[in-house]
């Protein structure tokens, strides 16, 4: 039996984010709609993976990217949310192919920005087992969908390799969003050797960019280490989008190790590069400062409770700066005393 049901463990880890005038800050007045819509996405089972999706500037809402996490009652852990509709079949492949390659998942995009929300996008990570991307576009009834990602699969083979998708059911000629992993290594050679970005580009499809762009994308591999998330847009006809991201991995999870990075490290060098480029106000204080991670005892077991900021978003559209975007990863465990 559970210590707490994710419903109040989500209830709980919401209420901290918001605290202290950051509902109001950093999430708008899409917080009351997350409140009321995101616990019917939360089943049974284990917590689920979740992230607090927030603009760094201009007017301020809360998306939610949310992860499916399975264990032995997984046949519990389906959503009743309506804005999941039709979801089971890919619920049911999900459950299947995450217990046979446990780096496999896949789960919802929440946008609440606007009052009346549709129906949830989706989202899937076959990562190295891509043979699985066809299943799961085939349970949620969008087989093109397979057919575009191992398409930009093929395009990128000597270049950066695609890991994940995401997509809106039901709605012709919406793209599917397409994203990977930069890793270190590759992110050095690409700052040393900036034609290497370009030829990602070019072997991808996408031409919305410039020798400007080029300069700042490398400015935000050299920040950190860490690795960096790329997306690129491709629409059903097979034509590349005009938008390109860059995400910063920053993967701390101690409190005072996250405020350290965003005081003098290497945190603190990435907000200065947004705010040099005017795409951040001063609101990612109060994101940082939102950060935490503590437990309560229970008998034998313990209930932990975080909130860490795991990813800043920098994107392009027509080749023009837009708006940072801050991703707070929010988790609940149930552990031993010990």
């Amino acid at each position: 039996m559970k210590l707490i049901d994710n419903k109040s463990a989500f209830h709980m880890l919401l209420l901290h984010a918001a605290s202290d005038s950051r509902g109001e800050l950093l999430y708008g007045d899409s917080l009351s709609r997350v409140k009321k819509i995101v616990p019917d996405f939360l089943g049974n089972g284990p917590f689920p993976d979740i992230y607090l999706e927030c603009p760094l500037l201009g007017e301020p809402f809360l998306d939610i990217s949310l992860t499916v996490v399975f264990d032995d009652t997984s046949e519990t852990n389906y959503v009743s949310s309506p804005l999941a509709k039709d979801t089971d079949r890919m619920l049911e492949f999900l459950r299947t192919a995450s217990g046979k390659y446990p780096s496999v998942c896949g789960g919802f995009e929440i946008d609440t920005k606007s009052p009346s929300p549709g129906a949830a996008a989706v989202h899937f990570q076959p990562r190295k087992h891509k043979f699985l991307t066809a299943g799961f576009c085939e349970a949620i009834g969008e087989p093109l969908y397979g057919q575009l990602f191992e398409e930009m699969t093929r395009r990128l083979k000597d270049s950066w390799d695609p890991s994940y998708f995401g997509f809106f059911r039901g709605r012709p000629g919406l793209p599917l969003r397409v994203g990977g992993y930069i890793s270190p290594a590759e992110k050095r050679l690409c700052i040393a050797d900036p034609d290497r970005i370009a030829g990602a580009f070019k072997a991808a499809g996408f031409t919305a960019y410039d020798d400007q762009m080029i300069r700042e994308i490398t400015a935000v591999m050299a920040v950190t280490n860490r690795e960096n998330e790329f997306q690129f847009d491709i629409f059903p006809d097979g034509t590349v989008g005009s938008i390109f991201s860059l995400s910063t991995n920053f993967a701390i999870e101690k409190p005072e190790d996250v405020l350290a990075s965003f005081k003098d490290g290497y945190g603190a060098r990435y907000i200065d590069l947004l705010k040099q480029w005017n795409i951040t106000d001063d609101r990612w204080k109060k994101g940082i400062g939102a950060t935490f991670a503590g437990a309560i005892p229970a008998g034998e077991k313990k209930i932990t409770f975080s909130l860490f900021p795991q990813w800043l978003k920098v994107r392009w559209t027509d080749r023009k700066l837009q708006p940072a975007k801050m991703y707070q990863l929010i988790k609940a465990f149930e552990l031993p005393l010990s």
